[in-house]
């Protein structure tokens, strides 16, 4: 046996004797510490089950916004495929390399 522990003293019946109320507040607090952890967990899944929810289906006028973001990026990238891109004199096409040889 550990010497420290020979120092530590205990109780002749093996077990200290708890009281009824004791035992009844220890049970209290496990169930409300329980009740806790099952709130919190269905919190946490309420919350990121409305993020899934607003994410996939959009209200109307959020989804009218994003719509015309899309096509104003759409012209924008027709508008630069439509403007043919102007060299400076001293500039080289990409492929300069190749009509060399």
């Amino acid at each position: 046996m550990h010497a420290p522990l020979a120092f530590l003293t205990r109780p002749e019946g093996g077990t200290a004797k708890i009281s009824r109320e004791w035992l009844e507040a220890a049970d209290w607090a496990v169930l409300f510490t329980l009740g806790t952890l099952f709130f919190l967990l269905g919190a946490f899944a309420m919350w990121a089950w409305i993020l899934w929810r607003r994410s996939t289906r959009p209200e109307p006028h959020m989804k009218l916004l994003m719509e015309l973001e899309d096509e104003a990026e759409q012209e924008k990238h027709a508008a630069a495929r439509e403007e043919p891109e102007t060299q400076a004199p001293w500039e080289q096409s990409a492929d300069w390399w190749k009509r060399q040889s």
